[in-house]
């Protein structure tokens, strides 16, 4: 199968987006794309890796483009308004048959994950790409009890490893479900680095979830 141009309801206004149904229907994971503000879309190349891996679980993946962002419909909401974004783009996948939901976010796109918690969501796990913790206000968010894979580089400026472990350290689930992967010599962009996290997402994945739920 291959991915398919939708627009989905969001309200008055609609998002743009790229679905893939997977081999498990049953199960699918939100990719959400970085600051909007800096050129962030669903076309970018840490997203489109983390769409392959969880692809190649066989699961449906849905990445979109965040209110105002290529044919979205909208204006930058903050972080709130993209978080509400991300709970419609749940209710469309479970409207396709979802029952097993994962969430995935990059950069920013990890930050309004975390921040869709709130909003209700209940994913069965999460991967937060190089969460931005030097750059967005990361302290009132909280981890899922649910197997959380967490990836930056070593020269990562927008999220450093302390800043990280800061963080981590008043996480009530972090130690038990919280995997933190470091990349030498890799900055917030993963360049010449998609290939080894693709890699890093699928052993994370393989480890956790096998087969239909």
């Amino acid at each position: 199968m291959s991915e398919i141009h939708v627009m989905l309801k969001v309200g008055e206004n609609r998002l743009e987006g790229l679905f893939e149904k997977g081999e498990i229907a049953s199960v699918s994971v939100i990719i959400c794309h970085p600051h909007p503000l800096y050129g962030g879309s669903m076309d970018n190349g840490v997203v489109s890796t983390m769409q392959r891996s969880s692809r190649k679980m066989g699961w449906g993946t849905l990445r979109f483009n965040f209110r105002g962002v290529g044919r979205s419909d909208g204006t930058y909401g903050e972080g709130k308004g993209e978080a509400e974004d991300v709970r419609a783009v749940a209710s469309y996948l479970f409207e396709q048959g979802t029952k097993e939901l994962h969430l995935a976010g990059y950069s920013f796109g990890a930050w309004v994950a975390l921040k869709a918690l709130g909003l209700g969501l209940q994913p069965a796990s999460m991967m937060l790409i190089s969460p931005p913790i030097d750059f967005l206000e990361f302290s009132r968010l909280e981890l899922p009890a649910k197997p959380c894979l967490i990836t930056l580089g070593s020269q990562d400026d927008f999220c450093t490893f302390d800043s990280l472990q800061k963080w981590l350290s008043m996480q009530h689930s972090a130690e038990k479900f919280a995997r933190v992967e470091v990349f030498p010599d890799c900055d917030h962009f993963y360049g010449g680095n998609e290939i080894i996290l693709c890699k890093r997402i699928s052993a994370f994945l393989k480890k956790h979830f096998k087969g239909n739920p």
